[in-house]
């Protein structure tokens, strides 16, 4: 007996980029999708190279904890810590599981983890800072919210920021623009890259977009979206939002 997939005779369209986009893809595919892949944001070296994070990584020891907020971030740390060794890495919390995996596929424990998988349900939990000179070590894109940075320092933290990659604009195939437009659900999972496409598109087609997090699904919605929104950073969630879409 045959069963009927989900989402059969349904295309869907995933803005991440390509080399993060197969766990999600497949999935998809699986339910009986067809996906459109639409890269729209590329992750690059920082300006500098990396030559910052790597010099912060260097000064470990003065840290009590390193706070990350992608899992842009924790690979690019990653790829710096033989300078130092893993066993010197401070305390380390992530924002969002999929964050969370790439540390502890590496063999390195995660100490903290917001069941609110966004900066301010990260600030909401993340406990104060004890004594005056105590510092964090704050990971992010070169294009950050202040929010981060500024919420910790509020809490009494010393709060040194370490540039671990650019966002910039990818190069997108005209065929592929037709092909997004003319899908029935558009999957984004940044503001950047919302306001990407809605600059390359001019309206929001298809009208339907499943967004993770809050600030990324505002952003949807202001320029006209109905948003599905997966509460947490995985494939797990996003397939649940899609789901919930599915059956709308």
């Amino acid at each position: 007996m045959n069963i009927k997939k989900p989402l059969m005779g349904k295309s869907l369209v995933i803005t991440r980029p390509f080399e993060q986009s197969e766990p999600l893809s497949s999935e998809l595919v699986n339910m009986g999708a067809k996906v459109v892949s639409l890269p729209l944001i590329t992750i690059t070296e920082p300006v500098d190279g990396g030559k910052g994070l790597e010099e912060k990584v260097k000064d470990f020891d003065f840290y009590k904890w390193v706070v990350v907020t992608s899992p842009n971030g924790a690979m690019r740390l990653l790829k710096t810590m033989p300078v130092v060794g893993k066993s010197s890495c401070p305390r380390v919390a992530v924002i969002g599981r999929s964050t969370a995996e790439v540390f502890e596929q590496s063999g390195i424990t995660v100490d903290f983890i917001p069941e609110k998988t966004f900066s301010e349900g990260f600030l909401e939990m993340f406990p104060k800072a004890v004594e005056e000179d105590d510092k964090v070590l704050l990971v992010q894109a070169e294009k950050a919210r202040p929010l981060l940075y500024e919420g910790l320092k509020n809490e009494g933290w010393r709060v040194d920021k370490a540039v671990a990659y650019r966002n910039i604009n990818s190069e997108v195939e005209a065929n592929l623009l037709f092909e997004a437009k003319n899908a029935d659900l558009i999957i984004f999972t940044a503001s950047s890259a919302v306001n990407r496409y809605y600059e390359l598109i001019g309206v929001p087609q298809p009208s339907n977009a499943v967004c993770i997090g809050p600030i990324t699904g505002e952003s949807a919605r202001i320029l006209g979206w109905k948003v599905f929104e997966a509460r947490k950073q995985s494939v797990k969630d996003l397939i649940e939002a899609v789901k919930q879409w599915a059956g709308s």
